[in-house]
């Protein structure tokens, strides 16, 4: 039973300093590997079966919370594609739109602010150039750096503006979150009843694993709650990310009946591991995503395609034959 050599680079994307890479996940994970967590593992430190089950766990990029909280549709569309803040399913998108306000294109990114640091710091020109291609030629060096020479992840050039957007900023969209739910999530829970905490969004409140409004968090932690309850040890599979699946376009109706699923393109990551991709038609079809149909409506928002985009994580459930102590709620 091997232990994994060093975490690899979201997407096992290119690096010029993997270890350095490894090294960071490692101290994000650290915290969380201890006696009152026994369930969540390091598997750079421990040992995993090779055939270990490894369930992807997914859920809707539009926010829940949103859904809940504005009864019209089109107001949602709207509220969350001003809005990055609002885009709390770890993935958030900005939209481009032509001369005549009409959508050209839906970029989607699901890239974790820390690897973007850790890249600054061991090859900022690199970082730089990516801007430059993802944003805008006109990105500065100066706009990325903060003031104590660190990366800036709130920068000019990475924000809710149209067309800007390069990875997460969303106050709980970056991979300590992820870890901290996914550790935290292997404690079995009762009410003040002594009764056995299940149901997914109850469980994340009595827990306090994020948000119960959310898709992501409660669909996270129920998956692994169960898990754990089985006796298993739980972490996060390598590559340790967050990833985009492509949108479902059946029912996507367009002007010279093509297959939207055609128009999804992946700019950073592979098929297997999506970081960013667009939604966008070539222009040599002569008509834009805001031509496509939706159930009779033609696309004017970007939330629309959210709608219909998957995010993703692995997790890796290890065998093993724990007796779980059911703990109370702690919220």
């Amino acid at each position: 039973m091997p232990k994994l050599a060093r975490f690899s680079t979201p997407a096992r994307i290119a690096d010029p300093d993997p270890d350095a890479w490894s090294a960071r996940v490692r101290r994000i994970f650290a915290p969380y590997v201890n006696a009152d967590l026994p369930q969540f593992y390091d598997p750079t430190r421990t040992s995993t079966p090779a055939n270990a089950p490894e369930p992807m766990l997914s859920w809707a990029a539009f926010p829940a919370s949103l859904r809940a909280a504005e009864p019209s549709q089109a107001k949602r569309w709207a509220q969350a594609d001003r809005e990055r803040s609002l885009q709390d399913e770890y993935c958030e998108w900005t939209v481009v739109r032509d001369s005549a306000r009409k959508i050209k294109r839906v970029v989607f990114t699901t890239e974790v602010p820390e690897y973007w640091e850790h890249l600054f710091a061991v090859d900022p020109d690199r970082v730089l150039k990516l801007y430059r291609k993802l944003v805008d030629p006109a990105v500065a060096a100066a706009d990325l750096r903060a003031p104590d020479g660190g990366y800036r992840r709130e920068n000019r050039w990475n924000t809710s503006k149209p067309g800007r957007l390069v990875h997460l900023i969303q106050r709980s969209n970056n991979l300590g979150a992820a870890v901290d739910l996914v550790a935290k999530a292997t404690i079995l829970r009762v009410d003040r009843d002594g009764v056995p905490v299940t149901d997914q969004q109850a469980l994340v409140r009595c827990a306090d694993l994020g948000d119960p409004l959310r898709n992501s968090d409660p669909q996270i932690a129920s998956a692994v709650n169960v898990a754990a309850g089985e006796g298993d040890e739980i972490t996060l599979a390598d590559p340790v990310g967050l990833h985009l699946g492509r949108p479902l376009t059946a029912g996507m109706v367009t002007p010279d009946g093509a297959d939207a699923a055609a128009f999804w393109k992946i700019e950073r990551g592979d098929e297997e591991h999506t970081l960013r991709a667009r939604f966008e038609v070539p222009a040599k079809r002569g008509y834009s995503v805001g031509d496509i149909e939706i159930g009779g409506k033609r696309i004017e928002f970007g939330g629309q395609v959210a709608e219909r985009v998957q995010v993703w994580v692995k997790a890796t459930v290890k065998p093993a034959a724990h007796t779980p102590e059911p703990q109370p709620c702690v919220a």
